[in-house]
């Protein structure tokens, strides 16, 4: 078996606080309870559970929330090798409240965090290179200039290796500052392999949602397979079709993570080769049980019994 990583990713860990009881307020919540999050750890967890060589890249602060979350990542057998800790920044968190009836609202406190002081020149671009995919997302994009230009460079390199990129738009408008996300994120989905969108965020940066529409501006792409979805389901969009798969019907408990376990179910069938309509499935049952479950990455992703196992190759350009 190879040694090579299946998946190697770079963002930001973020500590989470949240109220102990479900629902509960977090200006009257006597009892709070602590996590980690973060889109791209959330991809490493899952898909490390799911048994992938994974590689997780970034910067922490020299505290409790940096701590508790690298050793989260390294237990669940994701390589921690490349991780910064900061001596003179904090690790980002954010404030978590889950209500009945207004959902889910975020409360963060990352503007002095070391990820966000983190430099493009502190990054091992090769090791960011070195698996079979390469997972980005436009937070990492979005939360500093730094940041912007390390993904940016990313995909222009990746151009000359075998690397397939992946790239979840997570458009974030609270750390877009006013930005224009047509500008900042559009240019870099277009240089990726795999897209993720929600249907609105497709909407924001490609002017439709709709899967004809997106098609049509696929030949002047890079992108391969774009896939949308929302809470009714989800479509790949590829230049020889389109497939959709229809959502999971489940009670949902925390949402919480829901796009990045989506992002694991496809890219766990990408690597095993399976077919699109498969990997949808996969993606769709990976967030569902994200959502009917509490926490960031709490869930361990368990698959359907005919989910397919990993591959040798990915090769989808």
């Amino acid at each position: 078996m190879s040694d090579q990583l299946d998946v190697v990713t770079v963002g930001e860990l973020l500590g989470v606080i949240s109220a102990f009881h479900l629902n509960a307020p977090l200006e009257s919540a006597t009892l709070l309870e602590k996590s980690t999050g973060g889109s791209e750890v959330n991809v490493a967890l899952g898909l490390a559970r799911l048994g992938h060589r994974v590689g997780w890249a970034g910067a922490v602060g020299d505290d409790p929330f940096g701590r508790e979350g690298v050793k989260l990542l390294r237990g669940a057998g994701v390589d921690v090798s490349r991780v910064v800790v900061s001596p003179s920044a904090p690790t980002g968190i954010y404030f978590k409240q889950l209500l009945a009836l207004s959902g889910l609202r975020n409360y963060p406190y990352r503007d002095t965090s070391a990820a966000r002081r983190w430099e493009a020149t502190d990054v091992d671009v090769a090791y960011l290179l070195s698996g079979r995919v390469l997972h980005l997302t436009g937070i990492t994009a979005s939360i500093s200039p730094s940041g912007h230009r390390l993904v940016r460079d990313l995909m222009t390199r990746s151009r000359s290796g075998p690397v397939h990129v992946s790239f979840d738009a997570n458009l974030r408008s609270n750390l877009l500052r006013g930005r224009d996300p047509v500008s900042l994120l559009a240019p870099l989905a277009r240089e990726a392999d795999t897209v993720f969108l929600s249907r609105t965020e497709a909407a924001s940066l490609f002017s439709t949602a709709d899967p004809e529409g997106l098609q049509s501006l696929l030949p002047q792409m890079r992108v391969t397979t774009m896939i949308t979805h929302d809470s009714q389901g989800a479509h790949a969009v590829t230049r020889d079709g389109i497939h959709w798969v229809a959502a999971r019907t489940v009670q949902p408990v925390d949402p919480t993570g829901a796009g990045d376990a989506f992002v694991v179910g496809y890219l766990h069938g990408l690597l095993a080769q399976a077919p699109i309509a498969v990997r949808l499935e996969l993606a769709e049952h990976c967030a569902a049980q994200t959502v009917s479950t509490r926490g960031d990455s709490a869930v361990t992703l368990a698959l359907p019994a005919e989910s397919p196992s990993s591959a040798d190759t990915v090769d989808e350009r």
